[in-house]
């Protein structure tokens, strides 16, 4: 009975260390400043994760954006909040000013060059959001302090669900998610080219959005777990020798 359960426990531990290892072989961002980086080289789209603090680009797929548990608020009793939730529910908000203990992200196009496109301005649309709860992406308007929506998945997708990036250019922006989990958000770029006034777009790209609790929160506390009850089976066997 003992060896079975010392089997079972290893296991266990192997097996959350493994799934440790897999949460870990993507990168986790959580306090940089960062963008949605939209580049357009040599006829090409190149939509990426652009970690601004210490200059790094990763492939949509290789990094994790986390949302981490300070970034926990409450719906606003004010109306025109309400597209975050119900008044007085919790949500989770990466806000358009720097926080040191949060993720700080923004969309970036600044390695697209000034004449590329039409009026200089990239749209990035909102397709899809898979996850526990909605999403939503806005700002406020300096001159009443009213929140801008510029994306919701709380109403569904449309044409309305976009925003407007600057050639050349950053803007940072309010990251909402009502709920924690793990989040798959797919974003499209699309401009007109000045040359041949084409409209072209990058197709839909994924994003993985991480708001607390943390996945690798809980392995780590399940290897601390498996460790315990390894230790005691072994203790007591020890103690049972004569």
């Amino acid at each position: 009975m003992k060896t079975n359960l010392l089997r079972i426990a290893g296991l266990m531990s192997a097996g959350i260390l493994s799934a440790s290892h897999a949460v870990q072989a993507q990168t986790t961002l959580s306090t940089e400043h960062v963008d949605i980086g939209v580049a357009y080289e040599d006829g090409a789209w190149d939509l990426h994760v652009h970690d601004e603090t210490n200059d790094v680009e990763y492939e949509p797929a290789d990094a994790i954006l986390q949302v981490g548990a300070t970034a926990e608020t409450t719906v606003s009793s004010n109306p025109l909040f309400s597209f975050l939730g119900t008044a007085g529910s919790a949500t989770w908000i990466l806000p358009a000013v720097q926080n040191p203990g949060l993720l700080f992200l923004g969309f970036g196009a600044e390695e697209i060059e000034s004449g590329v496109f039409a009026g200089d301005s990239i749209s990035v649309h909102l397709r899809s959001v898979n996850g526990p709860g909605t999403f939503a992406v806005f700002a406020f308007d300096g001159a009443t302090g009213n929140p801008q929506v510029f994306m919701n998945s709380g109403d569904g997708f449309g044409a309305g669900d976009s925003f407007l990036v600057p050639a050349g250019g950053h803007s940072d922006l309010n990251w909402a998610f009502s709920a924690p989990g793990t989040y798959t958000v797919s974003f499209e770029a699309s401009g007109t080219l000045v040359d041949g006034n084409a409209f072209i777009t990058s197709g839909p790209v994924d994003y993985t959005f991480q708001v607390v609790p943390e996945p690798s929160t809980w392995a780590l506390l399940g290897v601390s777990f498996a460790g315990f009850v390894l230790w005691q089976l072994r203790r007591r066997h020890t103690a049972a020798q004569p």
